[in-house]
């Protein structure tokens, strides 16, 4: 590694979500711009595994880094065999270094706050599920139905919402569907900028948060803080995350090439007036 510049390929799948976004600023206060180049990897599994296969082949890099991104096991052996290792963040898989939320715990946390401010009828977004890439978004709902069951309450039927973008525009799209149903509590397990979708259909229908409505949303980004009421979340603490995904790619790299590594930070509830 002494002889060898630094190259980090950073890849996600379109650099679209919030999350995906805000790690890959965070790296760039540790890699110095040609140390590092960024790849967009779509979702499709086809073109994922051809792009990152490119990215090898082209780039030549020192280490992968990748968010929410699950390499295939032929990817892997690839880039083994050309002495890169690869660090996932915010996936897992077996055979390389993960760094990763307990995402399990965040949901959970996120259902027992609602339990004990006495919230009965309780929904839930996500992300998709059963699909490639879905491992985290079903861990968060687990915790949370845990949690639930544990309060002996379950969710409504039709208060288990899938969405794509993780986008304020898909909060903007299910909240309306939740006040027809009648819920008194929202766990935003799709993220902060999903929650803000829903704060704003909220503040237009003269919905009072968190009065009439508590939510709690997952990440603790910006928006989180900027949003009216400020938002309740779980606190992903991403800056830690990339910083250690910085460490495996540069300092630690020749150590997790032969012994691969998995980190796991603990969420934590950021208390706000949302909920």
């Amino acid at each position: 590694m002494a002889n060898r510049e630094t190259k980090v390929v950073v890849a996600a799948p379109n650099f679209g979500s919030a999350l995906q976004v805000a790690i890959s600023e965070h790296l760039k206060k540790w890699l110095k711009p040609e140390e590092s180049a960024r790849r967009s990897v779509t979702d499709d599994a086809v073109m994922q595994k051809e792009r990152l296969k490119q990215a090898l082949v082209q780039t030549h890099p020192t280490a992968l880094i990748a968010i929410s991104v699950r390499p295939d096991s032929d990817t892997i052996a690839a880039y083994t065999a050309a002495n890169v290792p690869i660090i996932l963040i915010d996936e897992e898989t077996a055979g390389v270094s993960t760094i990763t939320t307990d995402n399990r715990l965040g949901g959970q946390i996120a259902g027992e706050y609602l339990i004990a401010k006495g919230r009965k009828n309780i929904a839930i977004i996500s992300g998709k599920t059963q699909v490639q890439g879905s491992y985290n978004a079903e861990q968060r709902i687990n915790g949370f139905q845990q949690a639930l069951r544990a309060g002996k309450l379950s969710i409504l039927p039709g208060c288990m919402i899938e969405v794509i973008h993780y986008s304020r525009e898909d909060g903007i799209s299910v909240m309306p569907k939740l006040l027809h149903i009648g819920v008194d509590a929202i766990f935003c397990a799709a993220g902060d900028n999903c929650a803000a979708g829903l704060l704003t259909v909220a503040r237009e229908q003269g919905v009072r948060i968190p009065e009439d409505i508590a939510i709690v949303g997952f990440d603790d980004l910006l928006i989180a803080q900027l949003s009216t009421p400020a938002l309740t979340t779980i606190r992903q603490p991403l800056k830690e995350m990339a910083e250690a995904a910085y460490k495996m790619a540069v300092v630690e790299r020749d150590e997790i090439l032969h012994k691969p590594k998995n980190v796991i930070f603990k969420p934590e509830l950021v208390v706000r007036q949302s909920a």
